[in-house]
């Protein structure tokens, strides 16, 4: 290694300077090596840690990694073998997450986390680096008191304007959990390529949690100027949900809301309209609701009608539907089988027919399984008749169904089975 950045370091490089010059010769060997050699090397470099015999595994970790990233530098291998190097990087990057809160625990996280600050520094630079996106792994569940000196270390320490992609990512997240929205922007603006949409997913899902709306619209104009409406990959959900929070015209709204249908989603929905006044959301329900009924021989688009329909109480359409589309009512989707719940308990008048329909295209089936179905159907209707004291409507039914099906004997073996 060229030099020991932080005390320490030298010593343990020389313990394991043969494990880790063995390791680097198992990634950059010339056989053709799949994802389950590079775990069984990544395996095998963590089983020749557990052997030192230090309390300071983390220092371990960290000088195996740099010391493999120096040998791939000077031998100038890295681009060659990049995919080797990278799994390897991040199997170790992985150990070191996955150990941070004992780190906590035994008071070793602070030590650690400033070696590793050191690193990125040091390295700033270089974009085949590995410390930078363990940086930002580490950040996505770090507390305050451990941000604050991060934030204030980098601030001191980067040039911007000459640091690598991976460190300005790294950097601007740092950033932005330290809330300066317009800092962490003008640190992505001082790289000169643009960006791909999922390096940035995890700036822009802190912004819609903490809804920096206005900052999040700033940032899609400031990084991506020239891309058009639709195009912007992963970050495409954050963006709509902006557009419809902030103030925005009509073609913006359709524009939204036309992408949506094309992959309808209830949950998105909620998500997308959670912030409309009451008739603004009706003036929405009353588009979209014909546009997905003409969409039902698609299975998101059916299962986002019937979620509609039950949350809003459309219940008249939603016996319009039943009446016109359930041709097998053995099969049932979940969220139809809790919209006709809803429709026997919240509205009867309309659940009624429903269910005389149902029954008859039960029996239809011609099988003991259907025959059941009906009977549980049947016993259903039975007390939609009982709450609006029309029990007596229901007998003469039920009379007539099963004069019109006196040769089903299994279905009459069926409704005699539960007393109807």
């Amino acid at each position: 290694m060229e030099q020991s950045l932080f005390k320490g370091e030298a010593g343990a490089f020389a313990a394991i300077e043969q494990d880790i010059i063995h390791t680097y010769k198992l990634i950059t060997s010339s056989r053709y090596i799949t994802n389950r050699h590079l775990e069984q090397i990544s395996a095998d470099a963590k089983k020749r840690l557990s052997y030192v015999e230090s309390e300071d595994d983390w220092l371990y970790v960290l000088t195996y990694m740099r010391g493999i990233y120096t040998l791939a530098d000077r031998a100038a291998t890295y681009e060659e073998y990049e995919r080797r190097f990278h799994y390897f990087f991040q199997a170790m990057s992985d150990e070191l997450v996955a150990d941070q809160e004992r780190m906590k625990e035994t008071g070793t996280f602070r030590p650690f986390l400033e070696r590793l600050l050191f690193l990125v520094v040091y390295h700033a630079e270089e974009a085949e680096a590995p410390w930078p996106p363990l940086l930002f792994q580490l950040l996505k569940s770090m507390e305050r008191s451990y941000l604050d000196p991060v934030y204030t270390f980098l601030s001191e320490s980067v040039d911007r304007s000459r640091c690598a992609r991976p460190l300005s990512l790294s950097y601007s997240y740092a950033v932005l959990l330290a809330d300066d929205e317009k800092a962490a922007l003008s640190i992505l603006l001082a790289q000169p390529h643009t960006y791909l949409d999922q390096e940035l997913r995890s700036h822009f899902e802190l912004l819609k949690q903490r809804s920096k709306w206005q900052a999040m619209k700033e940032w899609v104009g400031a990084l991506f100027p020239h891309k058009h409406q639709g195009t912007f990959g992963s970050l495409q959900p954050f963006i709509d949900e902006m557009k419809t929070t902030l103030p925005a015209n009509k073609k913006e709204f359709d524009s939204v809301w036309n992408r949506w249908l094309l992959s309808p989603s209830y949950q998105r929905f909620l998500t997308f309209s959670k912030h409309y006044r009451d008739d603004e959301l009706e003036e929405l329900l009353n588009r979209l609701l014909p546009e997905l009924k003409r969409r039902l021989h698609q299975v998101e688009a059916a299962k986002t009608f019937e979620k509609l329909l039950l949350t809003t109480k459309r219940y008249e359409l939603a016996a319009d539907y039943f009446l016109k589309h359930e041709r097998d009512p053995l099969r049932m989707r979940p969220e139809k089988i809790e919209l006709l719940e809803a429709m026997r308990h919240e509205a009867p008048d309309y659940a009624k027919p429903v269910y005389h329909q149902l029954v008859i295209r039960l029996i239809e089936k011609k099988s003991r399984l259907h025959y059941e179905q009906a009977a549980v159907l049947l016993k259903e209707l039975k007390g939609i008749y009982e709450q609006d004291d029309t029990l007596f409507l229901f007998a003469d039914y039920l009379t007539r169904l099963k004069k019109m099906y006196r040769t089903y004997r299994a279905f009459i073996e069926e409704l005699k089975r539960i007393g109807l």
